[in-house]
């Protein structure tokens, strides 16, 4: 049967029982298997939504469902926990995220595989890194293990790709004032040579007059944050999920 590994959070109610219900609800679907779990770790909450600290996890399952069944799957037992949604980063009884399905790379309308965003969240990455540190992003090509020991390197090195240096720079004063331990970088101003000068992460902003294109940037650590380009309290939600345990 295809291995699957899904993360688990919420910041609502008993998490642990929560989590031990979600689970066993999962273990009894006769095309579902529990094979593992992670210890629970502590979070701190994304944003502002919420002031509550979270539980997260992650698992390994086993599954004959198709990865659109197991995503179906998944949000029925969310709805079952009491999940409603409503505003993002905000407070949840329980979150279920379908992050790798084998390695298959799956984009439609309602499912990504793997997921778009696990790969950077040290809340997914810690809990997953127990579980299954040999495991490869099918798309990023490196282990679990390596991604996830990538975002504790310090100094933690984010660089802006994308757009030219008078709209760079305003953001990376902003993203200062938030993270004055992180080393900024405008992309195309530095003189990033080697891979052993590759930055943590890279957030690219597509636009009509950008030097650089997403597919030029080092496959591991680039971001698409185009949709971001006018609200930096979200690049800031990206570094926090990157650099926060």
């Amino acid at each position: 049967m295809p291995d699957c590994f899904i993360a688990l959070g919420g910041n609502q109610g008993n998490v642990r029982e929560t989590f031990a219900r979600a689970l066993d609800r999962l273990n009894q679907h006769p095309e579902i298997s529990l094979i593992k779990t992670s210890q629970w770790i502590e979070t701190a909450p994304v944003g502002d939504q919420t002031k509550d600290t979270f539980l997260n996890g992650a698992a390994h399952l086993k599954t004959m469902l198709s990865p659109e069944a197991m995503l179906a799957e998944l949000q029925t037992v969310e709805t079952e926990m009491g999940r409603t949604r409503e505003v993002r980063w905000s407070a949840r009884t329980l979150d279920l995220d379908l992050l790798l399905y084998d390695q298959v790379v799956l984009e439609t309308a309602g499912l990504l595989i793997p997921h778009p965003a696990f790969w950077y969240r040290r809340f997914v990455l810690d809990p997953l890194t127990e579980i299954a540190p040999e495991v490869v992003h099918p798309i990023k090509k490196v282990t679990i293990k390596k991604l996830q020991q990538r975002l504790l390197k310090r100094p933690f090195e984010f660089s802006l790709a994308g757009l030219p240096a008078s709209e760079i720079e305003p953001i990376i004063q902003e993203l200062i004032q938030h993270y004055p331990d992180v080393v900024f970088s405008h992309w195309e101003a530095s003189e990033t040579a080697s891979e052993s000068m590759t930055p943590t992460l890279i957030a690219w902003f597509d636009s009509e007059n950008s030097e650089t294109s997403f597919e030029s940037l080092p496959e591991i650590p680039r971001i698409d944050v185009s949709e971001y380009r006018n609200n930096t309290g979200q690049i800031i939600h990206i570094l926090q999920s990157a650099l926060d345990f």
